[in-house]
């Protein structure tokens, strides 16, 4: 079990998505699981998660809802 659960909720967010998920990946924390919920995006933010090979990333996948409802469901 991880001692720490990153969680982050994207919708279309391929402009920023990237960068942000490879800040988090290189903390210097190692021990923990990076929850992703992609909330219905159109775009290419399904291709940008799956093009990181990291056994940390917890992808999840749901039609879009919200930051709120997303969030408290990674939690």
């Amino acid at each position: 079990m991880p001692k720490v659960s990153v969680i982050m909720s994207v919708y279309n967010g391929e402009k920023y998505l990237r960068d942000s998920v490879i800040s988090i990946l290189n903390q210097s924390l190692k021990d923990f699981e990076f929850i992703i919920i992609n909330d219905g995006s159109t775009d290419a933010t399904m291709d940008i998660v799956n093009s990181f090979k990291d056994e940390r990333i917890v992808l999840i996948n749901q039609n879009n809802s919200g930051l709120s409802k997303s969030l408290n469901k990674a939690i």
